[in-house]
This record gives C-alpha cells, sequence and structure tokens, in this order.
C-alpha cells in the first residue's frame, strides 16, 4: 500500500503542474493596466496626431506596426502625408481585454472627403500596433455617403441594462454568424436580428433607402437586414475572412475586421424570388472591412462598416497567412526560348474554362495576381472567357521566363493581362499575372493584338548588354526627376494599357513623372535580341503629396522596343495597387 501510495503521488505530480495557467497565456491573471478609458484616450490622441498629420508625439513602441488597407508601412506615410482635416466626431470603441480600440468616420485628403476607420493596440503604455481602413471615391462602385450628413448611432454608446446584454462569447458567436450568413448568401439565415436591424456602410445606410442615395445600393432592392439576407442579394461573397478583435459586454458591441472574397465564378445569379441579378464587376475582386455590431437582446440592432476595394484575395499582415513563392534557375538546357514560349501559350490557354488540371506543373508552383499570392483555379482562372489567339510572347532561357501579353475576356469583358510563367526546367513553377481593367479609368484602350514585333535585320539589333544600360538610364531620369534619357529614337511613342500617351521624352520634367515618389524592385523579365524586345517589372509609388489624388502604387510591367540602339517604343501594363505594396 506504501508503495501504491508513492506511486499515486507521482502519477498526480506528472499530471497536475503546481503552477499552471491557460495554454499560450503568460499568467493566470491576465494584466488590463489600460482600460476602456484610456485606451479611448490613446485613440483620441492617435485621431489628434492625424489630423495634425505628425506622429511623432504618439506614445509609440520601439517595433510599431501600421498599415494602410493591409500594406505594411512606415508610420506617417501614406494618408498622414495627405490628410487635411479630420471629423472632430466619430463612433469610439475599445476592448481591455485585448487591448484594442477602434474610431469610425471620415477625413479629408488633399482636401477631398474619404471614409476611414482604425484599429489601435496598446500594450505597456504604448501603441505598438495601427491598422486602418481608407475608402477613396473612386470611379468603382462601392457605398460612398456625405460626410457631412454621417451620423453614428448613438445606440453604440448606451449601457445596455444587466437583463439584456450577452456573454463575450456569445457576442461573438452573434458577431460570427452574421458573416456566416454573408458568406455565399442563399437565403439562410444564421444571425439573429432586431426587426429594426439598421446597416451603415462607407456612410451610406443600405438598409433602409434614403434621399440623396441615388438608388444604387441593396435599400433599393429589399429593406431591412434579415430581409436582404432571405433574398440572397449577397451571393456574391464567396468567402468572409474575418477576425472578431473587440468586444464589449456593457454595451453591447463587437468589432472584426477582415475581408470579403468576390470570386465572380458567375455573372448572373437568381434572388430567392426568382429575380436575376447581374454582378457589378466581372473580376474577382475583394474588399478589406473594420466592421462594428450593436447586439442587444442576443439581436444584431446596428451595424456600422468601412470597406474598400483591394487586389482578390489580399492578406491582412496582422493576422492573414503569409508564403513566399518558390524560386528556380534557369535551366536552358532543359526548355529553350521555344519550349518557355510554349509553356507561356498553353498556360493561359488553360485558363478558359479553369483547365488548370492538365498543363504540366512543377512539383511546387507559385501563383500570384496583382501582386497577390493564390490558389491557381481561383481568380481569372474562374473568370476567363476566352484569351488572345495571336499574343505577343517574350522568352527568355537566361531569365527562365516568358512573358505573355494580349487581351484576355471576362465574361465577355476585355482587359489587358501581362503574364510571366517561370520554368521549372521544362515544367510550370510559377507564374505572376497582372490584370488591367477598363474600370479604373484612364490610360486605357480595349486591347487588341499586340503582337506587331518582327525580326530585325541583324544590323538593327541591340545587344543585351546595351539593352540593360539603356533601361537603367530610363529608370534613372524618372527617380532622379530628370530630363529626359538620350535612348529615345526621334519618333519613340510611350504607350500605358494600349493607350497611347505621349512622345517618350515628353513626360520627362512633367507633373506626371514628377508625381512619382520611386521607381523600385525593378527585375528584368525576359529580353529578345531578335526583336529588340525588353521586359521589366517594376513597382512605382505616387504619395499625392502634390495636393491632389490620393496615395497609390502601381505594379508595372514594361516593354522597351530596341531598334538600332535606340528606343523605339515603350509598352507599359499597370495595375493599381494599395500604396506601399510590395511584390508577392
Amino acid at each position: 500500500m506504501r508503495f501504491l501510495g508513492l506511486a499515486a503521488l507521482a502519477l498526480a505530480g506528472l499530471t497536475t503542474p503546481a503552477f499552471a495557467q491557460a495554454p499560450g497565456e503568460g499568467s493566470a491573471v491576465p494584466a488590463r493596466p489600460c482600460d476602456r478609458e484610456c485606451l479611448i484616450g490613446f485613440l483620441k490622441d492617435h485621431m489628434a496626431a492625424l489630423k495634425a498629420g505628425d506622429a511623432s508625439a504618439l506614445p509609440l513602441a520601439a517595433d510599431i506596426r501600421f498599415t494602410e488597407n493591409n500594406v505594411l508601412l512606415p508610420v506617417g506615410k501614406g494618408l498622414w502625408n495627405t490628410v487635411t482635416a479630420v471629423d472632430e466626431i466619430g463612433l469610439e470603441t475599445a476592448d481591455p481585454w485585448t487591448g484594442n480600440a477602434a474610431w469610425f468616420g471620415s477625413v479629408r485628403e488633399n482636401g477631398e472627403p474619404a471614409i476611414y476607420a482604425v484599429r489601435i493596440h496598446v500594450e505597456d503604455g504604448l501603441i505598438d500596433e495601427i491598422e486602418s481602413v481608407v475608402h477613396r471615391k473612386t470611379a468603382l462602385p462601392a457605398p460612398f455617403g456625405d460626410v457631412e450628413q454621417m451620423v453614428h448611432d448613438p445606440e453604440f454608446y448606451e449601457i445596455l441594462p444587466q437583463e439584456e446584454r450577452s456573454t463575450r462569447e456569445r457576442l461573438h458567436a452573434i458577431a460570427d454568424s452574421y458573416f456566416d450568413t454573408v458568406e455565399v448568401n442563399d437565403g439562410q439565415v444564421f444571425a439573429p436580428f432586431a426587426d429594426d436591424c439598421a446597416r451603415l456602410e462607407n456612410g451610406i445606410s443600405t438598409t433602409a433607402a434614403a434621399p440623396g442615395d441615388g438608388g444604387g445600393n441593396a435599400a433599393s432592392i429589399m429593406a431591412g437586414c434579415e430581409n436582404q439576407f432571405k433574398l440572397g442579394i449577397y451571393r456574391i461573397n464567396k468567402r468572409i475572412r474575418r477576425d472578431i478583435f473587440i468586444i464589449d459586454e456593457e454595451r453591447g458591441v463587437a468589432v472584426a475586421r477582415g475581408f470579403f472574397d468576390h470570386a465572380n465564378e458567375f455573372d448572373r445569379y437568381l434572388l430567392t424570388n426568382g429575380q436575376e441579378m447581374k454582378t457589378a464587376l466581372k473580376w474577382p475582386n475583394s474588399i478589406t472591412l473594420l466592421e462594428a455590431f450593436r447586439i442587444r437582446n442576443a439581436e444584431i440592432q446596428r451595424i456600422e462598416a468601412v470597406f474598400t476595394y483591394v487586389p482578390y484575395f489580399m492578406h491582412n499582415p496582422f493576422w492573414g497567412p503569409d508564403a513566399s513563392p518558390p524560386e528556380y534557375a534557369a535551366k536552358p538546357d532543359l526548355c529553350d526560348r521555344e519550349c518557355l514560349a510554349n509553356n507561356a501559350r498553353q498556360l493561359v490557354q488553360g485558363m478558359i474554362g479553369n483547365q488548370w488540371r492538365g498543363l504540366n506543373w512543377a512539383d511546387k508552383v507559385g501563383y500570384a495576381e496583382n501582386s497577390v499570392g493564390i490558389r491557381v483555379s481561383e481568380g481569372i482562372w474562374a473568370t476567363v472567357t476566352a484569351v488572345d489567339e495571336d499574343p505577343l510572347v517574350v522568352a527568355d532561357d537566361e531569365t527562365g521566363k516568358a512573358v505573355w501579353i494580349g487581351r484576355i475576356e471576362e465574361h465577355g469583358q476585355p482587359a489587358w493581362a501581362a503574364i510571366t510563367m517561370t520554368g521549372d526546367g521544362d515544367r510550370i513553377g510559377a507564374v505572376d499575372a497582372l490584370i488591367r481593367r477598363k474600370e479604373y479609368g484612364l490610360p486605357y484602350a480595349d486591347p487588341v493584338s499586340a503582337n506587331d514585333y518582327g525580326v530585325l535585320p541583324a544590323a538593327s539589333r541591340t545587344s543585351r548588354k546595351e539593352m540593360l544600360a539603356g533601361a537603367a538610364q530610363f529608370y534613372a531620369a524618372v527617380n532622379d526627376r530628370g530630363a529626359a534619357p538620350s535612348i529615345f529614337g526621334s519618333d519613340c511613342r510611350w504607350h500605358v494599357n494600349g493607350q497611347d500617351v505621349a512622345a517618350c521624352a515628353a513626360p520627362f520634367g512633367g507633373e506626371g513623372l514628377a508625381a512619382i515618389e520611386h521607381v523600385r524592385d525593378r527585375k528584368l523579365l525576359a529580353m529578345d535580341e531578335s526583336r529588340g524586345l525588353a521586359v521589366f517589372r517594376t513597382f512605382e509609388d505616387l504619395p499625392a503629396r502634390n495636393g491632389a489624388g490620393y496615395p497609390l502604387t502601381y505594379q508595372v510591367v514594361e516593354l522597351f522596343h530596341f531598334t538600332d540602339g535606340k528606343v523605339e517604343r515603350i509598352e507599359a501594363f499597370t495595375s493599381e495597387l494599395p500604396y506601399g505594396m510590395v511584390p508577392h
């Protein structure tokens, strides 16, 4: 018996630690040095600093991380450089348990209104995270309210009687059920809605039609939160990635961040009443958002959201996954120029009808669209209905890449595509697709065949070394904001997204190129000396410090045509990205 007792004590020592806390937690008693009032104070300080365009007075952690529309930037970049006014009153929420606080409202940027929301995180008396969503008025279809008339529902601030409150866990579940309902919205409702539930999106009521909204939102089809979801208006939401980071039990508030992924695999769909709907956009896109819910008696009463478009399947650096694409060395002995060009053609042809399974893939493949890594079979794979029968293909066995440039159609709607295929030997190893749609505005011309570059006479060809040097002069002149380089022929023309914009030398010294802060991450994709072609990929940052517009970045695939040592034509294809975005 004595030995049995000793054994039991030994077993107890193995299975029951003397000092235990929840798995993943540093202490069984969480520290909460900053209460709600404290967090709101930090939030007000942040908004005051933003209004001043100066973050230097903020108590920032040494490892502060700041994002604008999901791009990591130094604090002080982006909107901080262009803000000219901030709303005096915004919707403020906070959660001492997580150390997060959030603000919803509007700002002025170079004098123009923008809808704005921000999350800050405070730890040890310092702000260590700032995450902002900025929605600017563009040609893309999205709600944009009259910021002078924007009113935040006061119920978000009311402290609920004890009997009308829900637990922290239940508030989280109810907010999550809202996203379950919106995802693949087919009429099934998972969330509990109050009869008078109302939603404000980018400053517009989208559950009750209001004077002056133009009837261009869901409220013109059906009023009310639950009624809209029963009708299946939001069927285009293939996937909703979300994270709920603020819970306030006293006020019944939950706040989430996330992405709505609109795959647009179909461009028409039926509501549950049989009415046919057409998608506003024909191509894959995502919206990034911050969204607040007011929940009373376990029912969603009020919703306020700020969202904006981002490239399809974009990730959030704070909580989203991250992956680096594979890299492959050129192997001309296994795949020469003709082999690379054939793989590129087969790749793009395989996009019609999403026929990806029959392609010659490597064991590990990287795929990106407009600088966002996604899965093959998503994105344009699910929307392309036709491709150019006579594209321009530039293949280079020294880089191991082939660039396909031409027209694609998404549900019949044309767009430019510049698709770079990197070979893993004789197989398809990586794909980087730049897609430029008409909806993003000028410069743009509907795509026709880009394959009008023939083989040059031997005497008119430019060596690889000279083409590299000429391109380097071009980019140096852009970054130095200097005079036009001497590489242009007398008749050189510059085309952007198919539109003839200028003589090649004309923009140098002008406002257009001066707006570019920096051309960065330049990479040679492919060269073809026989046709005098050199293709590069770059990123152009435009901070909008000239008092107009908003910060943005362009991913650019740029083709130079050399004859007799001079550039005779530039063909640039651009994709608008959130400011500061880096290559996948």
